[in-house]
């Protein structure tokens, strides 16, 4: 990521705590920190340090995302109080790689959220597929495997991983293609599995969805709709 994409991203993230950040938007970050307090040293600094105080959030924001692209829990930022070991502890966390593919905090930064958690590798004609209508799949295609159960949830381990999304349980519910349609199954979620006109389904009581029906996961801000390819 270029310095002026990790300085938007940055400030288009102001307060999102959720999701993942690469080195390099979180350093190009510091940098730019670097270079406004820097401003406060020269006649400039009323606007350097209206900038650096505008600045705070982010870069608290991004370093959270940092520790989770290495699969690690934004908390662990408060180990850099305990200096100065913590200190030391927390800098060598924030200057590793991020783990490759996706984790419990969602895909890797820079790849395509589908690409990551697609439930089948490679589309095939007449196959079913789930398309994100809102919320981190928004804009994504998943091709469901035909002959077995595709999760969906926060957990990794789901064939379509939302991440650490609110109203979403790890395994949240399934989706099973039939010959005539796409078996629904709450799996015993926390916040539901509702239909489009918002109809919750029972846990393990399975819904046969066709062809253009939409459902979501706890709230509409997780929609999600069939189509046949």
């Amino acid at each position: 990521m270029s310095f002026d994409q990790a300085i938007r991203n940055a400030f288009k993230n102001y307060v999102n705590f959720n999701g993942r950040a690469c080195r390099s938007e979180y350093w190009y970050l510091v940098l730019f920190n670097a270079l406004m307090s820097a401003l406060m040293l020269t006649p400039l600094w009323p606007l350097g340090l209206v900038l650096d105080l505008a600045v705070v959030l982010p870069l608290l924001a991004a370093a959270c995302r940092r520790l989770h692209d290495t699969g690690r829990s934004g908390w662990y930022l408060l180990v850099g109080l305990a200096p100065p070991v913590g200190s030391i502890i927390l800098l060598i966390w924030l200057c590793e790689p991020g783990q490759p593919g996706s984790n419990q905090y969602g895909a890797a930064p820079g790849v395509p959220y589908g690409s990551a958690h697609a439930a089948a590798p490679v589309a095939q004609a007449g196959a079913w597929r789930l398309v994100g209508l809102a919320g981190p799949a928004k804009g994504l295609i998943y091709t469901l495997h035909p002959n077995s159960a595709s999760n969906i949830g926060r957990s990794n381990t789901c064939a379509v991983c939302v991440g650490n999304t609110a109203g979403v349980s790890r395994i949240h519910c399934a989706l099973r293609p039939l010959a005539g349609g796409v078996e629904l199954t709450d799996l015993g979620s926390t916040y539901g599995t509702f239909l489009a006109d918002g109809k919750q389904l029972p846990p393990n009581f399975p819904a046969t969805l066709r062809n253009g029906d939409r459902f979501y996961l706890g709230s509409p801000n997780v929609m999600f709709r069939l189509e046949r390819g």
